[in-house]
């Protein structure tokens, strides 16, 4: 007989007549605990007596029971922290901090973010001969800024301001993205494309006011625009149609029938080389094309009450000769025409650009009841060169300190040295055919001045600068005829 069978029916019959005794007991009279335990190690001698818990013959060796493995020993805080923040870093955030305050959905599809930039300046006119308005102390720019997007290709900008006692709409709106970087539509209020310097944001200009010369072109206009980048900003482009503005000036309306055609390529010819000193030389050119009078029976702008040159000390230097009797109106085609060039290599930093701006324009003479026509055209330009004494690299959008200002930690910020020079010449004829009227105005002003910028962050800077201005004739400003303007300005900005 098999042992193997013998063992299994042994122990088959010793746990059924176990089983067989517990019922009979539970159905006599209930065991005690003590007497259960008793039965149980009489089994167990039995089992071990006869050799019941041996293995069977050829079966194979229980398997050892591996000991425990040591704890690993516990992570320092400084692992635990670091491995918390990697998996930070690895989701995604919806709110905070990014060049403004945000807030994103989850997909991403819809952002809304806050930003904005505070300027407070003095103004000072320490020589007397060249005091051409009043010393200061005033908001220049107070511009809070909401921009967004829905859907995921279509944002939204709006920028009004506060500064100067005045509220004014800059900016507003609405960018269909679906295409770009390719292409890209732009419809509402915004600068047009046409001068470079006007184009840089005025967080990041060298001097605390633009040149003479960016007078020659508008400021703002309300348009449909196409824009689109080529090879990574190899070459970019824009094309406009707007209700367009006068030298220097913005409107929020439709001032005439008739509209302008604006355009602007510039590209980075010396990219592709791989040379880093050719890297960030950029150069371009703008133009605008169209006829601002209403109709062949009706008035065009009225550029005598709305264009104004201004100085660096924001004193008028030219206007047209408008009167309650005398009016000077748009009457024909205007364009304008400006090349410009930027270059940026370390901490090196240049701009300049050339303006032509011609009109066509009539004067009326109510009450002599006259009508003169004339056409004219504008010229003026400007370069700057800059340097970042601390060794920080320059850029067209501004400058980023290295070490931002902490003094207690040897820390001081980013300084950066600048110098200008600029031009603005009047037609002649101008005078000549009585548009404009020497003494009031002059013809010819010529700028220069140096400008020293301290960024304590990327936010703060505080801006110091001292121009000069000269002017072909004594112009009267107030009470007083001047030969030339020298101001300095100090400007303390907080932009984000």
């Amino acid at each position: 007989m098999d042992l193997r069978i013998t063992r299994v029916t042994w122990a088959g019959a010793l746990a059924l007549a176990g089983a067989l005794a517990l019922s009979a007991g539970v159905q006599a009279k209930e065991p005690t605990r003590a007497e259960l335990e008793e039965r149980i190690r009489r089994l167990e001698r039995i089992i071990e007596q006869r050799g019941l818990d041996a293995p069977p013959p050829g079966a194979p060796p229980a398997r050892a029971v591996p000991a425990a493995e040591p704890a690993a020993p516990p992570l320092e805080q400084s692992t635990v922290e670091a491995i918390v923040d990697e998996k930070l870093r690895k989701q995604k955030v919806l709110a905070g901090w990014k060049d403004g305050f945000f807030l994103e959905s989850a997909s991403g599809d819809f952002k809304l973010k806050l930003r904005g930039y505070t300027q407070v300046d003095w103004r000072n006119f320490p020589v007397n001969g060249g005091q051409t308005n009043s010393d200061s102390i005033f908001l220049r720019r107070v511009r809070p800024i909401l921009e967004g997007t829905v859907y995921k290709y279509f944002g939204f900008r709006i920028m009004p301001d506060f500064g100067g006692g005045s509220t004014t709409l800059q900016d507003a709106y609405i960018d269909v993205t679906y295409f770009a970087p390719w292409a890209k539509l732009r419809g509402g209020k915004f600068k047009p494309p046409l001068s470079l310097e006007r184009l840089q944001s005025a967080t990041d200009i060298l001097f605390i006011e633009r040149s003479l010369a960016n007078s020659l072109a508008p400021s703002r206009d309300i348009g449909f625009q196409l824009s689109g980048d080529v090879y990574d900003g190899l070459l970019t482009w824009q094309a406009e149609y707007a209700n367009g503005s006068v030298d220097g000036g913005l409107n929020d309306g439709d001032t005439s029938s008739n509209k302008e055609g604006i355009g602007r390529v510039f590209g980075h010819p010396f990219k592709p080389l791989g040379v880093p000193a050719l890297a960030n030389l950029g150069l371009g050119v703008a133009g605008s094309y169209g006829y601002p009078e209403q109709g062949d029976n009706e008035e065009g702008d009225n550029v005598g009450t709305q264009l104004r040159y201004r100085t660096t000390g924001r004193a008028t230097w030219f206007r047209y000769a408008s009167s309650s009797t005398v009016n000077i109106l748009a009457d024909g085609r205007r364009w304008r025409i400006i090349p410009q060039a930027y270059w940026y290599w370390g901490p090196f930093g240049f701009m300049a650009e050339y303006l032509l701006s011609s009109q066509q324009l009539k004067r009326v003479d109510t009450k002599a009841e006259t009508e003169t026509y004339g056409d004219f055209t504008n010229s003026g330009w400007f370069a700057q060169a800059s340097w970042v004494l601390t060794g920080e690299d320059n850029s067209f959008t501004g400058i980023t300190p290295i070490n931002p200002f902490d003094p207690w930690n040897g820390r001081w910020g980013a300084f950066e040295l600048g110098a200008r020079g600029g031009w603005v010449d009047i037609d002649d004829a101008t005078f000549e055919e009585g548009f404009a009227t020497l003494g009031q105005s002059a013809s010819k002003a010529t700028q220069y001045g140096v400008a020293l910028n301290w960024w304590l962050n990327r936010a703060v800077r505080i801006s110091l600068d001292y121009e000069h201005t000269n002017f072909d004739v004594p112009v009267l400003f107030g009470s007083e005829d001047r030969r030339y303007e020298d101001v300095l300005l100090l400007q303390l900005q907080l932009g984000f």
